[in-house]
């Protein structure tokens, strides 16, 4: 049988202790749950929720940096001492956790209109430089998040990975995230052009909500068609708002996420018979 991917979570939400045990590796929010404005005591605590469940932590989503939504990589909120200072702590914080596949948010490579092109993408290649300085040193690779916003300097699949290639680094590659590719209606085709940089995969379901939400079916089965004859065997993670689905009148994570991963084991089965 083919190498199959693995099915994970991101666990920005969802407490760790309420998530269905076959989900199979952990997808940290690394801004939220290793933030460099942590205390060490504050780390310590946090990681040792990971560490008594025992799943690993394969990768991280796309909050890496100083927040969320914190847009300094490159542009005209770039600081260069910030992304150092915040860089050092979460990787080193990552690598306590076996994170493998950091995920970069593109969000955070932000060009409005006005500011120099040119000088934009000199910051965003120093920025990378300092990302997969710390990646090598760790054995991690980064994952670039296209984000399919304008303003930002690679918002499609295959722009992030011309500016992989570009950096010239071995660490930077690019990650597949299904809603951007359909908000800029790119088509999952293009994945098997370079199927050496997909390193992560996230999946969502209509309106952003976990996958089995919606008539999501046929894209998902395409997509793991595509990861399969690529012979992809790494993550494929849930990265979504969750809603509730059983008419609870509050959300019940536990029900959520056992009914929301048999429905992708179940779409796997299909592609990996």
């Amino acid at each position: 049988m083919s190498k199959q991917f693995k099915l994970g979570i991101v666990v920005d939400v969802v407490p760790l202790n309420l998530i269905s045990k076959g989900w199979e590796y952990f997808e940290v929010p690394a801004a939220i749950h290793a933030s460099a404005l942590f205390s060490d005591k504050e780390w310590e605590d946090q990681k040792a929720l990971y560490k008594a469940d025992g799943r690993p932590c394969l990768s991280t989503s796309h909050m890496l940096g100083p927040g969320m939504t914190w847009r300094g990589a490159c542009g005209p909120y770039y600081n260069r001492e910030v992304i150092l200072f915040a860089l050092e702590r979460e990787f080193k914080r990552l690598n306590e956790l076996g994170c493998k596949y950091i995920g970069c948010w593109g969000g955070h490579f932000y060009c409005p209109d006005g500011f120099d092109r040119a000088k934009a993408m000199d910051q965003a290649i120093s920025t990378a430089n300092i990302m997969a300085d710390f990646a090598e040193m760790y054995g991690m690779e980064i994952a670039l998040e296209p984000q399919a916003e304008l303003a930002t300097l690679w918002p499609r699949y295959l722009e992030a990975i011309d500016f992989a290639k570009m950096t010239g680094r071995r660490s930077i590659k690019a990650m597949v995230d299904l809603n951007y590719f359909l908000e800029l209606d790119q088509p999952l085709e293009d994945i098997l052009k370079y199927p050496e940089y997909c390193l992560d995969v996230h999946i969502q379901g209509d309106g952003g909500a976990q996958p089995n939400v919606g008539s999501r079916d046929d894209i998902f089965l395409k997509l793991f068609k595509i990861l399969k004859e690529i012979g992809y065997d790494k993550g494929v993670s849930a990265a979504c708002p969750w809603v509730i689905t059983n008419g609870a009148a509050e959300i019940d994570y536990k029900y959520e996420t056992d009914t929301t991963l048999a429905y992708l084991q179940g779409l796997r089965e299909k592609v990996y018979k």
